[in-house]
């Protein structure tokens, strides 16, 4: 595109038209960041990402400041206000005649960017709502156990369970405890997880410990017993609706006698 030289018509100066530049950039690089923190594995690599959002936006704006100057557009009143660039966007725009609203864009994918990225919904992450999420999980998540089942592990201990489960848990330095206590074959038993969570993204998901009647499991028998509570668990749902139905069955006819 190129510059029209400036003209007076009745004493009125045409503003230059100038390309938007790196305006969309500037306007845009908020979503892009959003789109890529998906990609951010660690806490660490997402500061990272979002530091360098924030030093490209006034970066766009000076070069775009740059791109202005060359093509003989007067930059003064522009000042340092690229250092705050929906500032900068509107200022720029009613000096080239441009759509002012532009910034009113920028403000708010800035602010849609504040609000719901990975930080801001790991704040929400605490011990109300983590036994929920372990609850709904797949056990395919879970990094130490090769079962696989489209029941979620709640479901899955749940049916396993003779009584209602006890989920409890507990803040730790690198992420959260949860223990699901519950009973089978009148014996008590515990299941521990531990999830590595890191302010920002999900590390590690597993099963550190089991312990049935109060005694830990080893390897093979934590195998045994997981293999039973998550991939069996539809034999003890199954036989417990046989046995609730002939129950029903005898009482009913218990009834007609």
């Amino acid at each position: 595109m190129y510059v029209k030289s400036p003209t007076i018509y009745d004493g009125i100066t045409e503003k230059p038209k100038v390309p938007l530049g790196y305006i969309l950039y500037v306007i845009f690089l908020p979503v892009i960041g959003l789109f890529l923190e998906r990609y951010a594995y660690s806490a660490v690599v997402a500061i990272i990402l979002w530091a360098l959002i924030v030093i490209l936006m006034p970066l766009c704006c000076a070069l775009d400041k740059k791109m202005l100057e060359k093509h003989d557009v007067n930059t003064v009143t522009l000042g340092k206000t690229f250092l705050f660039p929906p500032v900068y966007i509107y200022k720029r725009q009613v000096r080239v005649g441009g759509e002012s609203m532009l910034s009113v864009a920028c403000i708010t994918l800035c602010i849609g960017a504040l609000l719901t990225n990975g930080f801001i919904k790991g704040l929400r992450i605490n011990t109300d709502n983590v036994g929920s999420i372990v609850q709904n999980s797949s056990i395919s998540q879970l990094n130490n156990f090769s079962g696989s089942s489209k029941t979620t592990i709640g479901s899955c201990v749940e049916a396993y369970s003779e009584k209602e489960v006890k989920w409890d848990v507990s803040k730790q330095s690198y992420g959260f405890d949860i223990k699901a206590e519950g009973t089978h074959d009148s014996e008590s038993f515990v299941i521990s997880f531990k999830l590595e969570f890191d302010g920002f993204a999900y590390h590690d998901f597993l099963i550190y410990e089991v312990t049935v009647g109060g005694k830990a499991l080893d390897k093979e028998g934590r195998k045994d017993f997981l293999t039973k509570c998550f991939i069996e668990y539809k034999a003890f749902s199954s036989d417990n609706s046989k046995s609730d139905s002939s129950n029903d069955q005898d009482s009913s006819g218990s009834d007609r006698a």
